[in-house]
């Protein structure tokens, strides 16, 4: 003879009877509801699997969108200081020669100014600028400054460490009244 084991809570020595009654799985329309919610436990949770996934996501798109913000916002930054620097540079105006008649650069004092005015930005803005070469002077009434950015970035340079911005502008020495005349 074989001998089952007793279930706790079964129906008798065999058990057979488990889960029959109010709510048990198998017996009337409340038994089958109560087995369709529960579902299998492979399934419990997968929903929070999605929406953790996907608000991961969302939040790595929007860093990486405030990153590229911030990448333009140095590019024109690292243009705006570079034309300031250059026409810093065109208002020292050789007064020897502007005597004379003639309007040239002073060429010791132009750079001196253009790189003065890039260090207070960068001091006072607290931003990693500098003069990426000397100035150039492609005429006698002009000048040409280079300036760079370095800029760091949340999520951008955490993989790839600061980036550099450049930019170059030229200006014109000029003065008095000059309608249709450029350098």
């Amino acid at each position: 003879m074989t001998r089952l084991a007793r279930i706790p809570g079964g129906g008798g020595p065999s058990g057979a009877r488990r889960g029959a009654g109010r709510g048990g799985a198998g017996h009337g329309r409340a038994g089958h509801a109560a087995a369709g919610r529960a579902g299998t436990g492979a399934e419990r949770g997968s929903v929070t699997v999605f929406v953790v996934f996907f608000t991961l996501v969302a939040l790595a798109l929007a860093s990486l969108l405030v990153d590229v913000g911030n990448a333009v916002n140095a590019q024109e930054r690292a243009a705006d200081l570079a034309e300031q620097a250059a026409r810093a540079a065109a208002n020292a105006v050789d007064v020897a020669d502007l005597r004379s008649g003639t309007v040239t650069i002073d060429q010791t004092r132009a750079c001196a100014d253009a790189s003065n005015l890039i260090q207070a930005y960068a001091a006072a803005s607290r931003v990693d600028a500098a003069m990426t070469g000397p100035c150039t002077y492609p005429s006698l009434r002009q000048v040409t400054v280079s300036v760079s950015i370095t800029t760091t970035t949340p999520l951008i340079s955490t993989f790839f460490g600061s980036f550099t911005m450049k930019a170059h502008e030229t200006a014109c020495a000029e003065f008095g009244i000059t309608q249709g005349v450029g350098c």
